[in-house]
């Protein structure tokens, strides 16, 4: 009983080392947006490479429909630590427009799941075709 206390010290300590307190994983740089597609910039900021990482694309009109939303996601990357990364998307429908993106769900490679709380955001950018 006594060793599976002491391991279960261990283990939390090493997951305090490698997430640190909780905090964003990677850091929003910047977005473009283009005649088809927009393009997030960001670098993983953490101590572990990401597997997968899930974007919120949301156009900034109103009403929001369905089949307007962007699928904003990389299911099977490798992200790896203090590297800039540039990741691309179509517009749904082929339309331009506003978009405002912020982070869903980050996947590191351990297999941690992380998702943004009110006390710990990783921003937001939002992307304007016609803003230069």
């Amino acid at each position: 009983m006594a060793k599976a206390a002491l391991f279960l010290v261990i283990f939390l300590f090493l997951n305090l080392l490698a997430f640190g307190s909780g905090s964003c994983p990677i850091n929003l740089l910047g977005a473009d947006g283009a005649a088809n597609s927009i393009s997030i910039t960001f670098q993983n900021i953490g101590k572990l490479p990401i597997r997968q990482l899930e974007f919120a694309c949301v156009p900034l009109q109103e009403p929001v429909h369905k089949e307007q939303r962007i699928s904003c996601r990389e299911t099977n990357a490798l992200f790896f630590p203090g590297m800039e990364y540039t990741v691309s998307y179509p517009y749904p429908n082929g339309i331009s427009g506003r978009i405002l993106v912020s982070v869903k769900s980050i996947t590191l490679s351990t297999g941690y799941f992380w998702k943004p709380s009110k006390n710990d955001r990783c921003g937001e950018l939002r992307v304007d075709l016609n803003r230069k």
